[in-house]
């Protein structure tokens, strides 16, 4: 396990905790996506604590990972999360595309 999904793990125990001032930060923008795509923050702490990583993107100013999770009505959906200090911030969450991923079984994988 690479030490970004440790970080993201205990961010999101403390999280579920109450941790005043701890765990993960959820953008504004991730606010609406979660909105728009009927994503629950309870769907959110699950995806952090027990999520698949599908990959890393490196642009250059920060590390961020796609994190694979399930919904509460078991509808697959995935999580941008940069690894920022002192805590990780869920960028976006999107629903997945069927002609942009490829599906690989137990996780899914960009065409």
């Amino acid at each position: 396990m690479t030490a970004w999904i440790v970080l993201l793990r205990k961010a999101a125990k403390e999280r579920r905790a109450g941790k005043e001032g701890h765990g993960y930060i959820i953008s504004h923008h991730a606010f609406r996506r979660m909105g728009e795509r009927c994503i629950a923050e309870e769907d959110i702490l699950r995806c952090a604590l027990e999520g698949e990583v599908l990959e890393t993107q490196d642009h250059g100013r920060d590390l961020k990972v796609l994190v694979q999770g399930v919904d509460g009505e078991g509808q697959e959906f995935y999580m941008v999360v940069a690894l920022s200090f002192p805590r990780p911030v869920i960028v976006t969450v999107c629903r997945f595309r069927e002609e942009a991923w490829e599906d690989l079984g137990p996780f899914k994988k960009r065409r």
